[in-house]
């Protein structure tokens, strides 16, 4: 998927994972000069990294707009023996779609790719916790980190039988986190935990 996967420059046109045709970046619509010059300011991405991305994003989503049927497109391409749509939910929520279109627009989109590649580790994880945050209210219940922990062992075709159940790994992660034991785990509680505690941030962050 060409929004996703990595590119490679030949001949004027922009090669991209086996489900995309070689792109002809002359016929394609250019990114604008105030969305270019905004992006270099926001994201660590220089302008020809900007501009790949765009004709990549271009590929899949040629309107502009990345809506939630691509999206989990995208990941069901990446993990085809895993079911993406739970996860995708919460991963698109937390790209924080426009109100309106339901979508994503590009600069939206480069700004959250831009902390996952470019981030430092305590805005990695502070995007990851506004994943679990499935009501915004700044802190996360075990029904919230449950609901993801699930989504994402359905992502990756994960057994959840025995030891490997995620509300029992859920379970333990709060009783090694929640350092004032109200049952919930804040946003510092998140980062501290994830960054001392390599087997969590393995369950909650994988990523990073």
């Amino acid at each position: 998927m060409g929004c996703c996967g990595s590119t490679k420059k030949k001949n004027n046109t922009v090669e991209h994972s086996p489900s995309s045709l070689p792109v002809n970046r002359e016929i394609m619509p250019e990114l604008s000069d105030s969305v270019i010059d905004d992006l270099l300011t926001k994201t660590k991405f220089s302008k020809q990294e900007i501009l790949d991305w765009w004709y990549g994003f271009l590929t899949d989503c040629p309107s502009g707009l990345l809506d939630k049927k691509k999206f989990i497109e995208v990941y069901q391409y990446r993990y085809p023996n895993g079911k993406a749509k739970k996860f995708c939910d919460h991963v698109f929520r937390t790209f924080n779609p426009d109100k309106k279109t339901h979508a994503i627009d590009f600069e939206r989109f480069m700004c959250v790719i831009d902390i996952t590649l470019n981030g430092s580790t305590d805005e990695k994880l502070e995007w990851a916790f506004t994943m679990y945050d499935i009501n915004g209210d700044q802190r996360i219940s075990k029904h919230e980190m449950s609901c993801v922990v699930e989504s994402m062992f359905d992502l990756l075709g994960k057994d959840r039988k025995g030891g490997n159940d995620p509300r029992r790994h859920v379970d333990e992660i709060f009783s090694q986190i929640d350092s004032n034991h109200d049952n919930y785990v804040s946003k510092d509680e998140f980062l501290s935990g994830c960054k001392a505690d390599e087997k969590i941030r393995t369950i909650l962050a994988p990523q990073y």
